[in-house]
């Protein structure tokens, strides 16, 4: 005996079956949240070095050939313009700043806004380190980086400047933690840079095609929407590099 069904709800199981097979077909749509829009920034690439207890403390070379990373107590290098990472040395101590002399990269270990004392050496741009340089005190007691303000021409430099701690944490009373910003300095003042991302700065650096290099913390600052306006930051355990994408002006 041959069983039929009414054509409109044959018509309907089979809408509903093409349904879930596309459905199956497609797959899961990519969560929002692991979409990274900073590097999607058109004027700032942004490279990343995971699984660090800090941030960017230090950098030097250029993302064309070889840029020279310091995580805090750990040296990076990449030659490959950040798609890969390679620890080149484990120091155990924090490094603030590169300086180069001569041909020979000198890691300096003064946290001032100018650090001194270099303590680890270099010649082969970064791949091997000594506890020993080539040069003595008369070189190594005249090194100072300012580690907070990089200048381009005698009439011109940028810097990493702190916003005042205006925002009030009601809860406790005190003032909340601002990210940083970013300020040309000239002869005509200071003019704050179109910088979007919110985070604690902590070295800036520029090549020799003047492009600017800011090393940062992993956490962002992120604000809370029910009423206290406390911060609720974002760690991310990396280390994070924003680049000019077009060489800044130098008049």
């Amino acid at each position: 005996m041959q069983f039929k069904m009414p054509l409109r709800p044959l018509l309907f199981v089979c809408a509903i079956g093409l349904f879930f097979s596309s459905c199956q077909k497609d797959g899961p749509s990519e969560p929002k949240d692991l979409i990274d829009i900073e590097t999607r920034d058109a004027a700032w690439t942004k490279l990343s070095i995971p699984g660090q207890l800090r941030g960017t403390s230090a950098i030097y070379g250029n993302i064309d050939d070889t840029l020279v990373v310091a995580t805090m107590y750990k040296i990076y290098m990449t030659t490959n313009k950040g798609a890969s990472w390679q620890m080149v040395n484990d120091a155990g101590f924090g490094i603030p700043s590169f300086s180069m002399y001569q041909g020979e990269l000198m890691a300096l270990s003064n946290f001032q806004d100018h650090s001194t004392s270099p303590i680890l050496f270099s010649l082969d741009m970064g791949k091997n380190w000594s506890g020993k340089g080539k040069y003595g005190y008369e070189v190594y007691d005249k090194v100072r980086v300012n580690r907070k303000e990089t200048k381009v021409s005698e009439t011109e430099s940028y810097k990493i400047s702190p916003q005042p701690n205006e925002i009030i944490d009601k809860e406790y009373g005190r003032p909340l933690m601002q990210p940083d910003k970013l300020v040309r300095v000239t002869d005509k003042g200071e003019k704050t840079l179109d910088f979007p991302f919110r985070r604690q700065l902590n070295y800036i650096y520029h090549d020799k095609k003047n492009r600017l290099y800011i090393g940062a913390e992993g956490t962002r600052f992120e604000w809370s929407i029910k009423g206290n306006e406390r911060t609720y930051p974002t760690s991310t355990d990396t280390a994070i590099i924003y680049i000019s994408k077009l060489p800044i002006s130098a008049h």
